[in-house]
């Protein structure tokens, strides 16, 4: 019995407790038993959530887990086109292009805990008389009409019953859906949320803002400051429950807060169009996008990752300038700047984490992990140390000096 599946691109989490001889090893694939009676849940979309629905506590750091998090510095967020290294499968057997896992350095289906494994994107958790088992799940192109696609996509979040929003980004995939949204005569019954930053080389608001003027929008500015972001690492780094070697994620939360305080129960996002152009299967980012919004209580709903919008996608042949969607924003009378201008990354610059960060702590962390003492001289290692120890910390990992 499928008691779980991840997307093709890892869009929506999903975690499972493996048992202590499972979980030293690289390529298990059958988690522990059900305890008698069938009581526990054993899975859960987070790490923290499968611990306290089995009642068992955090497991021994996962310490080659942990250093791939530590290596896979540059990964894939937004905005980056580079291809990543094949990766391993756990509990397949046949090589299919959309159940390979890209992660760069981080280790396919591991966590920061041993005794928790993450169920890699585009496979399923079953359970069989032996335990939990992964094993692939195929998706099938098939071709379509994109713009027929991705307007029922939107129209299908538009019909839930909740109280919608649309987090408008300054760049051409967030600007297709408001487009969609004109389309069906929603651009005003639906607010676009901008986040304004303030940061130079980090702030989209003009350009967001200027879309939203071209359509008709009804806007919501969401002002942040630099402090803002760095308060809300801690919390962030709850949700994810992973290590991050930059600061963007944290934009999410902050967006979703404030759409939660609005009342806001539902969010239309862009996000997922990069990662299926490219067939980026890695889930070092879209998994962090739904679990901030969820810590937020709201459902991040993202159309360029819908089933049969995927399915249309990769019956083409891969396209990272995403040609396809470019001609779609022609077609929807979007601006030249989007359709036929370059794709502008997204990593945040670098901040002042000096309130967040514990030297001492870290360093008697990599102490107990056996791993070099960090010099703490990079953003990049400033962040991805304080997030570490925080996840740590956050999970109760047993560690000891």
């Amino acid at each position: 019995m499928i008691v779980g599946a991840r997307d093709p691109f890892g869009f929506e989490r999903l975690h499972y407790l493996v048992g202590e001889t499972d979980s030293r090893g690289a390529d298990a694939a059958i988690a522990r038993r059900e305890p008698a009676g069938g009581q526990a849940v054993q899975w859960g979309p987070g790490i923290r959530h499968v611990l306290r629905a089995s009642g068992t506590s955090a497991g021994d750091a996962d310490v080659d887990a942990i250093r791939g998090y530590l290596a896979d510095a540059h990964g894939h967020m937004p905005g980056d086109a580079r291809a990543a290294p094949h990766g391993g499968v756990t509990g397949g057997t046949r090589e299919v292009p959309f159940n390979e896992v890209h992660g760069g350095a981080r280790l396919a289906g591991r966590t920061v805990l041993r005794n928790v494994r993450a169920v890699p994107p585009g496979h399923a958790l079953e359970q069989t008389p032996a335990g939990l088992r992964v094993r692939p799940v195929d998706i099938r192109p098939q071709a379509g009409d994109l713009h027929a696609l991705l307007r029922g996509a939107v129209q299908r979040v538009l019909a839930s019953g909740q109280r919608v929003a649309l987090a408008l980004s300054g760049g051409l995939d967030s600007a297709l859906l408001l487009a969609l949204l004109k389309e069906l005569g929603q651009q005003r019954e639906i607010p676009a949320y901008i986040l304004a930053t303030g940061l130079p080389g980090y702030c989209e608001r003009d350009a967001a803002l200027d879309i939203a003027r071209r359509l008709g929008a009804r806007v919501k500015v969401v002002r942040v400051t630099e402090q803002d972001f760095v308060r809300a690492l801690p919390r962030a780094t709850r949700c994810v429950e992973e290590p991050m070697f930059n600061l963007h994620p944290v934009a999410k939360l902050l967006l979703a807060e404030a759409m939660a305080a609005d009342g806001i129960q539902a969010a239309l996002s862009g996000d997922g169009a990069d990662q299926v152009m490219r067939r980026d299967v890695s889930a070092n980012y879209l998994p962090l996008c739904g679990a901030l919004f969820g810590a937020a209580s709201v459902r991040l709903h993202a159309p360029f990752i819908d089933t049969a919008v995927v399915q249309h996608l990769i019956s083409l042949p891969p396209d990272p300038g995403k040609q396809c969607l470019r001609d779609l924003g022609s077609t929807l009378g979007l601006p030249d700047r989007l359709v036929r201008g370059p794709k502008r990354g997204r990593l945040a610059p670098a901040m002042d984490l000096s309130s967040v960060m514990d030297r001492g702590r870290i360093l008697a962390l990599a102490g107990m992990l056996d791993l070099d003492a960090p010099t703490l001289r990079t953003d990049i290692e400033r962040m991805q140390w304080t997030t570490l120890a925080l996840t740590l910390d956050h999970l109760q990992a047993p560690l000891q000096p």
